[in-house]
């Protein structure tokens, strides 16, 4: 027997003995004579050769592939795709419960943490683990609306703050103001000026995203009206990030409203080291594209449909 002959009966004999009949590497290493490390290092030749072929059989494995696909293609630090579901509701409940549990890992003593709104990021808040951390601060990254319905940027804000065993603080303004001089004037206030200053701080950021139709949040909310609606589908806006219409770009759309929306700018977001965005469901594909676009995003939780539509999107740009 050849040399190479031997060396490629001893690699299919270890990786026989470690796949197939569960041995430990220490357990090879004592039988055929070797180190624990020869053995590990031998394994991982089998892997790279191609002499061995890892499969994983679980649906899970498609969401794994398209989130590698985003994180590629949009160069983010992490996608985390799940299932989708047919119901929205359930879907809400399961990109709350995964975001939660990711960015949760990013909250320690000290971390201030920036918030936006939405319903999806108030399931967000609500499977948060409750933990004593030490000053830890959540700040709101955005005005918000008269009408109380569980997803606005303070409630938002207040639910993350009490999980997390922070002290909150909001923007006691409107989301959008009547004119570019009210919120020129809003924003010149002193205590808007000290959350600015703390949302500053923020090394984690966590935000929902809008789409831009008859039938978006804002237009249903009566936070933006028709006309409005209309003048931003004409100027191309597709999505909103914090009140901050966008177009499939991710570029900042020329209109009134940019420039009466009282909150965080993209400028202010891209700042903050690790933003997320929850969002999902196939009506959302566009905005989500045209947020990874922007710059701003670091990490994406979404749902598996959604997520081959933002792909399918983006290469047809």
């Amino acid at each position: 027997m050849l040399e190479q002959d031997a060396e490629l009966y001893e690699k299919v004999h270890i990786a026989w003995l470690y796949y197939m009949e569960n041995l430990t590497q220490s357990e090879i290493a004592d039988r055929l004579g070797l180190t624990r490390l020869m053995v590990h290092r031998i394994l991982q030749k089998c892997l790279q050769e191609g002499l061995v072929h890892v499969v994983i059989n679980h649906p899970q494995v498609y969401c794994q592939t398209l989130g590698s696909q985003l994180e590629a293609t949009f160069d983010l630090k992490n996608a985390l795709v799940i299932p989708s579901s047919p119901d929205p509701q359930v879907q809400k409940r399961n990109l709350g419960t995964v975001s939660a549990r990711l960015i949760g890992r990013f909250i320690t003593n000290g971390t201030t943490v920036g918030v936006g709104w939405g319903s999806t990021l108030a399931e967000t808040a609500r499977y948060l683990l409750r933990k004593n951390h030490d000053n830890v601060t959540v700040v709101s990254l955005m005005g918000g609306m008269i009408k109380s319905a569980g997803n606005n940027s303070y409630e938002v804000a207040l639910q993350v703050a009490e999980a997390l065993n922070a002290v909150c603080y909001n923007y006691m303004a409107p989301m959008f103001v009547d004119t570019p001089e009210d919120r020129e004037t809003i924003m010149r206030l002193r205590h808007i000026e000290a959350v600015r200053q703390l949302a500053r701080k923020a090394s984690v950021a966590v935000i929902g995203l809008g789409e831009v139709s008859a039938e978006c949040t804002f237009a249903r909310s009566g936070v933006i009206t028709a006309a409005e609606v209309d003048e931003l589908m004409r100027a191309g806006a597709v999505a909103d990030i914090l009140g901050n219409f966008i177009d499939l770009n991710g570029q900042l759309v020329d209109v009134d409203l940019n420039r009466r929306v009282v909150g965080a700018t993209l400028e202010d977001l891209a700042a903050i080291e690790n933003v997320f965005v929850v969002a999902g469901g196939l009506r959302k594909a566009q905005a989500i594209s045209a947020a990874l676009r922007s710059g701003c995003v670091d990490y994406i939780i979404t749902d598996a449909e959604t997520a081959e539509q933002v792909l399918q999107l983006n290469r047809a740009l």
